[in-house]
């Protein structure tokens, strides 16, 4: 039993020990975990990585901060706002404020981190953005690293931050004391270090010896200077310098052209890799120098990135390196440096070797041309013209006589032009038969074209070595898969070569511009498509660079096709069509001021210098005289309102047709017309009274004549004076009532007076204050404030000027040695020693824009003004002016006092008023100013463009025509646009939201009080551009959504106006872009698509919400059509749709003049749907197709509305309306069964914007153009392209008459027969178009039958034998012309035959078969190529034709497709 015991107790005692055991385990584990925690909290405290995030920073900056990162336990990561769930993972954010676009929900996410992650960020050009939690004193330091710049600051920068942030002990070097960067003017990077800080120079003198000393200075060399930080400047130096050229690297640009440092170097370019404008005061030294101003791109990306692309760029980063440049009168926005992932992991920026060197080239093409002798100079011109008999066409130009005048000038240069025909007549004759369009070419035979025609023929051998070096592998590859092997079908010979149209005299040649491409729609071929252009095509842009050797390229008036050729946007990459075939040889494009828009596309995508030109001159319709029984009999009745006069009023209404274009009662005529209904005859009587019509085309290089310049000032210098006084009137409470109503009345008050003041004025230099402030009845205070708003508003934009602040910030000139402070960072940072910052400068009136606009904190705008050398200026004089004595020390007082204020916050009323009282003013100042510009405008552009061709530079221009904006004069300049973020601007708000009332009026007048449920919306590019976003601001305020803007007045987001607020429902809206558009302002697509989504998900609304219902709608039809419920919910919130497959028209135009393919409109509706069925809404959706979509999207659409804001358009002239306006309208009506109401969002008189219905435009434009004997014989001073614009209204007709047949009835065909075809004014028009284009003749009579083949018109059967027999005589006596009406429609043919004699008949039906015949002979043959409406036909038949001995296959069958081209080619007519 003891042992028992014992062996218990010793079990006991064992258990015992092993529990002590146990327990010293347990304790020397938790020791252990405590100390391991320990170390591990010790490392991470003392020793880890330091993680710093760099949040919405450049490249550029973020691989300088990169290269200085020597330190392995560093860690830097670049960040986007995707990675906000993950901001505590860093150790520091670092931020950079400038241009960083977060949302509410975005800006929390960060500030919630800033409590627990140190965070800073710089420049913060929003307020709200201003997100700091780091102390005082270390943002200081920081903020001093960051702004000085360079490799030291940011090895101190990133040391800094572990040290004394992070708080580490290991590889935690002492940071070194900010190093100040320099003011230096010069920098160059070091040979030896060229990822080191770049070394400065402060005289060329220290900066050539420099050169010297590296081998980098060549005597007589060509010298660029360099300038702008956004780019990889070294990579650039090196490779311009590579090339030969001395460059000089500016930092300090406006000290080293103030300085006159620039006057010591003979500089033949500048180069801005650029962010931004550089300033007025640029553009002034250009000019002074003469030297062109290139602005290459960086794409701001991974290069692969951008060249899966279809966009190229957008938003923000395109205005700054793009747009902004422009204004400055950059060229060739050609991309040269793109982003690459480095051994951090980050991106950096590089130069693109193949496209540097390419850039290079450019540049060097432009100093050869400032080198070379004139007379070795070989030069290029493209020219656009229909095929066939059909007419050189450029929009508002004669352009036979225009271009038979440059070849003169060129001449007179001193250019070998050889033996120059004997006058315009003769060259149009060379033209025809040596520079044809073969593709559609029906009069004369390929075989006589080969024999007299003297065409370029091009080898495959030739054609192999151009393409290796102009193409990539990849387009050569598509040529071979579209076309066969060189030399494809068309434009072939028997043996294999390729035969390229051109005339050539001495070293200037002039060819065709032939069609881009082959398929069903000849138009679409004009504007876009996503093939790539037939051989013959690049041949003959590769020909002109490489066969010919051409030193310059001219296009030759607006527009051509070149720049609508595939693929990208804009930032082109080397698989783009236009970059590729332009090259590297300097591009000029002569282009008319009226459009801006497709001009921005000829500039980026085929790199244009563009040469802008008049428009023709400006005339008066001359028809008062006309309506003035009408007017009289509005007059008594507006004395004296009676039914008998009301009566009175409506039979003349009735008589005159008015009654049917403004859609009034016309059948009971014993019922008087309400006052109302009076008033719009009045305002249609005073409109066809005072509306501008258009006088001859304009030929280049001839002035307008005295009575042009005289008709052309007063519309462009009357409207404003009368609708500035009526702005004046108004906000002073003087305006008589009704003024506005009644347009009698305002003639009688202010257009006349306008018109006189105009009179007594013309010939005047200037007018003085006293004149001015007694003709507006103003004080000279009210126009000196008027005149301090429009310098305030003139100022530099806030964000050029943070720009330009921000590039002061940090610099420090060299002064005399200050006393060295030889303490540490560590000591300094004990002692709380900062350094003292630099305020950046800004002028006064810049700083005044700021400060109006509101939006930016009072302490941040006080700081600013304290620090500017203006304001301490005024306290030094005001100090000095105390200590003087009386009346001075009095005034100082005062003075001092107008300085320590504010600046004057005016008034949106005062604004207003300053805005009317300096529209007056300029326009009374300005007549004189007016007629002299467009006297010398002529002169001016000759001469602009003989400098272009010498290098130099060309001063930079608005754009549009001379009544929208004055500004364009002088012609002979560069277009430039607008900032499409700061679009809708304020202005174009406020008028939007009138326009907006105003549609909603007529609807609801016209449908018994009820609402739109829909309205379509179509963008244009010039529209957008002339009023600043006038339509776009339509779209979001008809969803009721307002925009936001940013401190910089960029629209940057949007809110729902409260629908209380708003006291209507939200209208759903579907829009549709032209391509131009949507090349130029992709981000306010994607702003409304963001409306359309928030309108729809609106929640509370007072009122109906038709958004939320037409989204509810789409989804029904989407499900319906077999769309999944997932993904209809999705589709059903798309409404902004445009061309697929990046083309930039509807591609129907030709479908609808074809009047044999079709039967029913539905088939047209059907094909407009497919070719506009793009989505354009999202950058992740951009050019989405998908099936029934936008027929979804255009489910109970009531209104169609189409913008119009030039003076030399109008809906009949213009083809692109009847394409887009009533395309929509016909897709309307096809997908609801029900015609909408259409109506013109009128912009052309900025101060009396209006809708108008499309029926009524179109009256107004019919009765003052076509039907006009002022017109006609004004048009008819003009030759073959001026004959071309009858034929266009006349074609045009027949398309709105297909698309919407409301807006033409059968009295307006009767009035065309009457004016054209029986001459009814006795004006001679069948001789003028015997004489000049005949085959404009032949198109109008064509159209006319077809109207009445298709039923559209009820002729009469004499009205049919009249027609017929003109069309055929003039078939049988000139041979057909051939376009698609003429030639191509066998049912028109026969038609015409049944309605004429037997013999005529005969004859005409022969002539047209012997062209077709000889077509079909030459289809027999392998080389040759049918192109008909539908397909490509190469079926063989079998017949030859011996000349010489020799077989030759005739000419290409000519299609539907490429006939058509005829009349309407090249948009002689202003598109948008």
């Amino acid at each position: 039993m003891k042992k028992g015991i014992d062996k218990g107790i010793d079990m006991r005692k064992g258990l015992g020990k092993n529990r002590k055991i146990k327990k010293k385990h347990i304790f020397l584990a938790l020791l252990a975990v405590i100390v391991l925690g320990g170390l591990a909290k010790a490392y991470s405290a003392w020793v880890g990585t330091t993680h710093i995030a760099f949040l919405n920073y450049q490249a550029i900056a973020l691989g300088q901060i990169s290269h200085a990162n020597d330190n392995a336990m560093i860690k830097l990561s670049e960040i986007t706002t995707d990675d906000f769930d993950h901001l505590d993972d860093y150790d520091m954010i670092i931020v950079n404020g400038m241009g960083l676009r977060i949302d509410e929900n975005q800006r929390k996410l960060l500030e919630e981190a800033s409590y627990k992650v140190p965070t800073l960020t710089h420049a913060a050009t929003n307020p709200a953005n201003n997100i700091v939690s780091v102390d005082n004193f270390d943002a200081d330091y920081l903020m001093q690293y960051i702004e000085n710049g360079g490799k030291k600051n940011y090895h101190s920068m990133l040391a800094y931050i572990r040290k004394f942030i992070d708080g580490k002990k290991f590889m935690a070097p002492e940071p070194e004391r900010v190093n100040e960067r320099l003011d230096y003017l010069l920098t160059h990077f070091d040979p030896k270090d060229e990822k080191g800080d770049e070394l400065g120079f402060n005289s060329i003198r220290e900066y050539n010896a420099f050169l010297v000393k590296n081998g980098l200075y060549k005597e007589g060399a060509p010298t660029i200077m360099l300038t702008g930080f956004m780019g990889a400047a070294p990579d650039m130096e090196k490779a311009f310098e590579k090339k030969g050229f001395v460059v000089y690297r500016i930092n300090k640009l406006q000290s080293f052209i103030a300085g006159h440092y620039a006057d010591s170097i003979q500089a033949n370019a500048v180069v801005n890799m650029a962010h931004g404008r550089l300033g007025d005061y640029f553009v002034e030294f250009l000019k002074q120098k003469n030297i062109p101003l290139f602005s290459p791109l960086n794409i701001n990306r991974l290069t692969t990135d951008w060249e899966n692309d279809k966009q190229g760029m957008n938003g923000g980063f395109m205005s700054q390196s793009i747009v902004t440049p422009e204004i400055d009168g950059a060229i060739r926005p050609y991309v040269v440096f793109g982003q690459r992932i480095n051994k951090e992991g980050l991106q950096e920026v590089y130069g693109i070797p193949d496209r540097m060197e390419s850039f290079v080239e450019s540049v060097q093409g432009y100093v050869n041309l400032k080198n070379k002798k004139n007379s070795s100079k070989r030069i290029a011109i493209f020219y656009f013209k229909g095929p066939g008999q059909n007419a050189l066409t450029a929009s508002g130009m004669e352009v036979v006589p225009s271009l038979y005048n440059l070849l003169v000038r060129l001449k007179n240069e001193g250019y070998n032009v050889g033996k120059l025909p004997a006058n315009p007549q003769e060259l149009a004759k060379m033209i025809q038969a040596q520079g044809a369009v073969f593709g559609t070419y029906a009069e004369g035979a390929y075989t006589q074209f080969l024999k007299s025609g003297h065409p370029a023929l091009v080898t495959a051998q030739q054609f192999a070595g151009w393409t290796q070096k102009a193409l990539s592998k990849k387009m050569i590859k598509e040529l071979n898969q579209l076309y066969g092997s060189f030399p494809g079908k068309y434009m072939a010979t028997d043996d294999g070569k390729l035969a390229v149209a051109r005339l050539q005299f001495g070293n200037v040649a002039l060819l065709p511009q032939v069609m881009a491409g082959v398929g069903g729609d000849s138009f679409k071929i004009v504007h876009g498509t996503d093939q790539a252009p037939p051989y013959t095509y690049v041949a003959s842009y590769l020909w002109a660079r490489y066969g010919f050797s051409a030193d310059a390229l001219i296009h030759f008036g607006t527009h051509g096709s070149l720049e609508y050729t595939p693929r990208k946007q804009v930032a082109l990459d080397s698989n783009d069509w236009s970059d590729r075939l332009i090259g590297v040889v300097p591009h000029l494009y002569i282009y008319t001021i009226g459009n801006v828009g497709e001009a921005m596309i000829a500039k980026r995508r085929t790199y244009a210098q563009t040469q802008s030109y008049l428009t023709p001159p400006f005339k008066e319709s001359e028809l008062r005289q006309t309506y003035k029984q009408l007017s009289d009999a509005i007059q008594s009745y507006e004395k004296k309102a009676s039914a008998e006069q009301s009566l009175k009023v409506k039979a003349l209404t009735v008589k005159m047709g008015i009654a049917r274009e403004l859609g009034l009662d016309a059948k009971q005529m014993n019922k008087p017309y309400s006052a109302d209904e009076i008033a719009r005859v009045e305002n249609f009587a005073e409109e066809l009274a005072n509306e501008k019509i258009t006088g001859k085309l304009y030929t280049l290089g001839v002035p307008y004549d005295n009575d042009d310049v005289r008709t052309s000032v007063y519309a462009m210098a009357t409207d404003p004076i009368a609708y500035g006084m009526l702005a004046v009137d108004k906000l002073k409470g003087r305006a008589q009532e009704g003024v506005e109503k009644h347009k009698q009345l305002f003639d009688r008050l202010y257009l006349s007076k306008a018109r006189n003041t105009v009179t007594q004025l013309l010939g005047s230099a200037s007018v003085s204050d006293e004149y001015i402030c007694r003709y507006v009845g103003i004080t000279p205070a009210e126009l000196q404030m008027a005149r301090k708003v429009e310098a305030m508003q003139a100022a530099p934009d806030p964000i050029q000027m943070m720009m330009q602040m921000a590039d002061q910030v940090g610099g420090a000139k060299e002064t005399k040695p200050k006393k060295v402070d030889h303490r540490t960072v560590s000591e300094l940072r004990a002692a709380k020693v900062s350094h003292k910052k630099k305020v950046p400068q800004m002028s006064r009136e810049a700083f005044a824009k700021m400060e109006q606009t509101g939006r930016f904190p009072d302490k941040m705008m006080e700081a600013i003004k304290k620090g500017q050398k203006w304001y301490q200026d005024d306290l030094k004089k005001a100090k000095m002016a105390k200590a003087g004595k009386g009346k001075a020390s009095q005034k100082s007082s005062k003075d001092k006092g107008m300085m320590m204020s504010k600046a004057p916050k005016y008034t949106r009323r005062q604004i207003h008023l300053a805005q009317a009282i300096t529209t007056v003013e300029h326009a009374l100042q300005n007549v004189g100013k007016y007629s002299e510009a467009l006297r010398q405008s002529p002169f001016n552009e000759m001469s602009s463009l003989m400098n272009a061709l010498n290098g130099g530079f060309t001063a930079p221009s608005p754009g549009g025509d001379l009544i929208v904006n004055p500004n364009t004069l002088p012609t002979g300049r560069n277009l430039f646009s607008i900032n499409v973020e700061n679009t809708p601007s304020e202005d174009a708000w406020e008028k939007a939201k009138e326009l907006c009332d105003n549609t909603i009026k007529m609807y609801c007048e016209r449908h018994k009080g009820e609402y739109p449920r829909k309205v379509s919306y179509t963008l244009w590019s010039s529209e957008f551009i002339e009023t600043e976003g006038a339509t776009i601001a339509q779209i979001l305020y008809m969803l009721g959504v307002e925009p936001v803007r940013d401190a910089f007045g960029r629209v940057t987001d949007l809110r729902l106006i409260p629908s209380k607020q708003l006291g209507r429902p939200r209208i759903d809206v579907v829009v549709q872009t032209s391509g131009q558009l949507r090349d130029l302002a992709a981000s306010r697509l994607f702003l409304i698509n963001k409306a359309i989504e928030m309108a729809a998900n609106a929640k509370g609304d007072k009122y109906d919400n038709l958004v939320k219902a037409g989204v509810t709608e789409s989804e029904r039809v989407l499900v319906e059509k077999g769309m999944s419920p997932k993904e209809a919910r999705e589709v059903s919130m798309y409404r902004v749709f445009g061309g697929v497959n990046g083309n930039y028209g509807t591609g129907i135009q030709e479908m609808v003049t074809a009047g044999d393919r079709w039967d029913k409109e539905s088939q047209i509706a059907e094909v407009y749907l497919n070719n506009m069925g793009a989505f354009y809404g999202d950058e992740k959706n951009w050019e989405t197709v998908r099936k029934a979509a936008f027929e979804a999207a255009l489910t109970r659409t009531d209104v169609v509305v189409q913008p119009r804001q030039s003076n030399t358009w109008g809906a009949l002239s213009l083809d692109h309306v009847y394409e887009f306006m009533g395309g929509m309208n016909l897709a309307v009506r096809n997908v609801t069964g029900k015609d909408p109401d259409a109506y013109l969002a009128d912009y052309r008189n900025h101060s009396n914007m209006r809708m108008q219905e499309v029926k009524e435009a179109i009256g107004i434009e019919g009765r003052t153009t076509i039907f006009n004997p002022a017109y006609i014989k004004e048009k008819m001073k003009g030759g073959a392209s001026s004959a071309s614009t009858f034929a266009e209204i006349v074609t045009n007709t027949y398309g709105w008459n297909v698309m919407k047949p409301k807006a033409i009835d059968k009295e307006m065909w009767d009035e065309i027969y009457n004016v054209y075809v029986k001459d009814k004014y006795h004006l001679g028009t069948k001789e003028f178009f015997d004489k000049q284009n005949p085959a404009a003749l032949m198109e109008m009579t064509a159209v006319m039958m077809e109207s009445a083949r298709k039923g559209m018109w009820k002729a009469t059967p004499q009205q049919l034998k009249d027609i017929a027999k003109l069309h055929t005589e003039t078939v049988n006596k000139y041979k057909p012309s051939c376009s698609g009406f003429v030639c191509d429609n066998a049912k028109l043919r026969n038609y015409i035959a049944s309605k004429t004699d037997a013999a005529s008949a005969k004859e005409y039906q022969q002539n047209v078969e012997q062209i077709r015949d000889a077509e079909a002979a030459k289809n027999s043959s392998d080389k040759g190529m049918v192109m008909k409406k539908e397909t490509l036909n190469e079926e063989a038949q079998k017949t030859t034709t011996v000349v010489s001995g020799i077989v030759v296959g005739v000419i290409v069958i000519v299609a539907f497709v490429m006939l058509a081209i005829l009349i309407r080619r090249r948009r002689k007519n202003m598109v948008e």
